[in-house]
């Protein structure tokens, strides 16, 4: 049901009293105005620098309330929306005018509309008035935009532009769009979209919960088959031929394991493969009372507004790190009940991708089964994962894997992780180019032996999450290695030492 259809059946049902929370104050008035004009009812106005007014015609100045509920008193039929009026409702006095006000609305047929951006009502009204959502623009609205700023917009260009600003405020998606057009000459090209994406990202940033990330070039992650294949089994699960039949959207994946793995560069190649914007989750959390839970909904909201899109939690168990406990006055435990409750109840495509290294650290509500579509443990990488690393590092570094041993320096990097691979690659390109030469096996063979893995510094912390993740994890891929490779790289360094 979208918003102007919930003012239709409020206005039917004779509810008196009405809370939109919106920064959109324009939109908002100009599709209640609409939907009450249909029923045939007046329109009054309140804002602070207007007072109530209807029209041109002032009703009662704004800084004389006791003159504003008379005049509320005296209306009949009448739909009166208040802009911002939150502030006033400090006062007992106005409290309790208001709470009258909506009583004898019932009988008069008024209704009373109040739209802010904080959604602060105080609790002797909370139960008076009704709380409704208000969605961001659909993509025709968008359209509608561009076609006001660009006369001869195709049906195309329209679709296109519209995708690009999901998520945003119509005033925010005019500003953006005619940015991008004036960049563009007035054309929709890549550029165009490209520009559009750039302003909105920032826009996002500049909120402080989320961050939306597009990799120019399709991540590589070497190894993780098993992973690969269960996302790549569910990469049409989000198109109109899945719903037809049957499937359901895929909530997403908890990925868990071994700092340096390569969890967060999951997440990543996901939004590429498909084609999705990558939303990374921020700090909730927030000093001042409410506001941690209402960053919560507003960023979950947002969420859902640029579905289908891919949500990354990166180290979840520090996001959530205060929950069960009571020093913070159970602000963790809501916020954490709050997302918790909406991957539960939401209908929008949303694909979550939360990561941890530590799960013991996580509550047991969360890992239960069901609340992902699956928990997945990436481990130390085998032999074959280790080439494959190395591979890409290697030609990231514009040259050929070919001309390297990788057999030999995949067999010498028993127990490295991922990230460890790629500083190796880094450490040696550094040791080549001050000796004048470039990098070789020889070179990368003398920085592996120089290193000490995380998995021979924390060998029995690491050892301890691997046996964890066997049992109650599906595996990320197949280690091919029977011996621990920890061991088989302390071994060595004993040999050479």
């Amino acid at each position: 049901m979208n918003f102007k259809e919930t003012v239709s059946n409020i206005i039917r049902g004779n509810v008196p009293g009405i809370e939109v929370t919106t920064p959109e104050w324009e939109r908002v008035e100009k599709d209640i105005i609409t939907v009450a004009r249909s029923f045939y009812l007046e329109v009054w106005l309140w804002d602070a620098v207007r007072g109530l007014h209807k029209g041109e015609e002032r009703i009662s100045p704004s800084s004389n309330i006791n003159e504003l509920i008379a005049a509320i008193e005296k209306a009949q039929n009448t739909a009166i929306i208040f802009k911002n009026f939150n502030p006033n409702f400090k006062s007992p006095a106005i409290q309790q005018a208001i709470r009258d006000s909506l009583y004898a609305a019932k009988t008069a047929g008024n209704i009373l509309f109040f739209i802010s951006a904080s959604g602060e009502i105080p609790a002797e009204l909370e139960k008076e008035i009704l709380k409704i959502e208000y969605q961001y623009p659909s993509s025709q609205e968008y359209g509608e935009l561009l076609l006001a700023l660009k006369e001869d917009a195709t049906p195309e260009e329209m679709a296109r532009v519209g995708e690009a600003l999901k998520g945003t405020t119509l005033n925010e998606a005019e500003n953006i769009m005619a940015l991008a057009l004036i960049a563009t000459d007035m054309q929709v090209t890549d550029e165009t979209i490209k520009l559009v994406k750039k302003q909105k990202a920032m826009m996002l940033k500049k909120l402080g919960t989320l961050e939306l990330y597009e990799p120019e070039d399709l991540p590589e992650v070497g190894g993780l088959q098993i992973i690969k294949r269960w996302l790549n089994e569910r990469r049409l699960a989000f198109s109109p031929e899945a719903r037809e039949f049957g499937l359901p959207f895929p909530k997403g994946i908890l990925v868990f394991g071994i700092p340096g793995t390569g969890k967060s560069l999951i997440a990543k190649t996901i939004a590429k493969e498909w084609d999705m914007p990558l939303l990374v989750m921020g700090n909730i959390l927030d000093k001042y009372v409410g506001e941690s839970e209402r960053k919560m909904k507003e960023t979950l909201k947002q969420a859902e507004a640029m579905a289908p899109c891919v949500l990354m939690i990166d180290e979840v168990e520090k996001f959530f790190a205060g929950v069960g406990g009571n020093t913070d006055s159970g602000v963790s435990n809501r916020v954490f009940g709050q997302f918790l409750t909406w991957m539960q109840e939401t209908t929008a495509p949303v694909f979550v991708v939360a990561t941890a290294n530590n799960i013991t650290k996580l509550p047991p509500e969360f890992l239960r089964k069901g609340r992902f579509d699956e928990n997945f443990f990436v481990d130390l990488p085998s032999t074959e994962e280790r080439k494959e690393i190395l591979a890409i590092h290697i030609r990231r570094k514009k040259r050929n894997p070919e001309n390297f041993d990788l057999d030999l320096l995949a067999e010498e990097s028993a127990g490295f992780t991922g990230s460890e691979i790629e500083q190796v690659v880094i450490s040696a390109l550094f040791r080549a180019f001050s000796a004048g030469k470039d990098i070789d096996t020889s070179t990368l063979l003398e920085i592996i032996k120089e290193t000490i893995p995380l998995s021979v510094t924390m060998q029995e912390t690491i050892e301890a999450m691997r046996a964890w993740g066997r049992i109650h994890a599906k595996p990320a891929s197949v280690n091919e290695e029977e011996e621990k490779p920890e061991k088989k790289a302390e071994q060595k360094r004993k040999i050479r030492l």
